[in-house]
């Protein structure tokens, strides 16, 4: 592996950065990405080049705007050192020592995902054309299996012509359905209930789209990775507020919940259940806390407690890192 390519994606990542922060903030203002030119958000002076360079501007200006002083958002710098070793790390995993089609893919919809996050965490907002143009990019990025991957072939006879496809493609589709399919219906099923938004809709179609890019498998994956990662994040929150707004019948069942699943985990790694009746017992138990813990939330929700305190998105494209980079 030459360093110097390395070297040069990371450079390339913190311009392509500097550019997801014109496509976020505009994308939420409703602006052109292309006029007007670069400029301050507080005082629209129009921005130099040398005011442009990415991390390097933010850190001679110290975080300030030349003209009027004012602080520059440290999202800027942030993305910028996000996007570069983003793409150092996908150039130094995927390019084998080439450029290549897949590589140029899996930079793409890493640029959509970080766009994605963005603004979600930023105005918990998931614009519908960026979730299109990655789903589209999955569906073309297994149509012609340019990871190369699978190379299983399917055959189908459509009125006496023979039209092959690739596997991968299949699982593609699946991907997309399954998806925005399972949140959408979560999401349905939550409404219902509660008579409230317990998921946005924009997480569907995060989980579409990297169904699609992805495929219905690491789908899977992605989801498991986003519930534990969501779940690690929030539960601490909730329990919180939970605690501060004096709901003790469901701040005690969760962490209830939680040391009854530890010591259950725990005990199976040491291999500690030799009765089998105890070991179903433990499962009983654990089915019965969460059930009384899903009550008491719903119950919670439907009195007015919100339940979107930490944005779900970001939690999925977390996990289509992982899959990204480690599977």
């Amino acid at each position: 592996m030459d360093w110097f390519w390395v070297l040069y994606a990371l450079i390339i990542g913190l311009c392509v950065g500097s550019f997801l922060n014109v496509v976020v903030l505009r994308g939420l203002s409703g602006e052109s990405i292309v006029l007007p030119p670069s400029h301050c958000t507080s005082c629209n002076h129009k921005l130099a080049w040398y005011d442009n360079i990415p991390l390097f501007s933010y850190l001679v200006l110290r975080g300030k705007c030349r003209y009027c002083g004012e602080k520059i958002s440290p999202q800027y710098p942030l993305v910028e050192f996000a996007t570069g070793i983003i793409f150092a790390l996908l150039y130094y995993k995927y390019s084998y020592a080439t450029i290549n089609l897949n590589i140029f893919f899996l930079l793409a919809a890493a640029s959509l995902c970080i766009v994605m996050t963005v603004t979600d965490i930023k105005e918990k907002v998931i614009l519908d054309v960026h979730a299109y143009i990655l789903m589209g990019l999955g569906l073309v990025y297994n149509m012609f299996n340019i990871a190369g991957i699978n190379n299983t072939k399917l055959i189908f006879w459509l009125y006496g012509h023979k039209i092959i496809i690739y596997q991968a493609f299949i699982y593609s589709i699946l991907g997309l359905i399954g998806g925005f399919g399972v949140l959408a219906a979560i999401r349905a099923i939550t409404k219902f209930i509660t008579k409230k938004e317990c998921f946005g809709e924009g997480d569907a179609y995060i989980l579409g789209a990297l169904g699609a890019f992805f495929g219905i498998a690491n789908a899977i994956v992605i989801l498991i990775l986003s519930i534990f990662v969501w779940g690690g994040l929030s539960i601490p929150v909730f329990m919180y507020k939970w605690f501060k707004n004096k709901e003790f019948k469901l701040f005690y069942g969760v962490l209830l919940f939680i040391i009854t699943v530890i010591l259950f985990l725990t005990g199976e790694y040491l291999n500690v259940f030799d009765s089998l009746i105890f070991q179903w017992f433990s499962l009983l138990l654990i089915a019965s806390l969460g059930f009384y813990c899903c009550r008491h939330l719903l119950g919670s929700i439907k009195n007015g407690s919100a339940l979107t305190v930490i944005p779900y998105g970001p939690a999925l494209i977390f996990g289509a890192f992982v899959v990204m980079f480690l599977l």
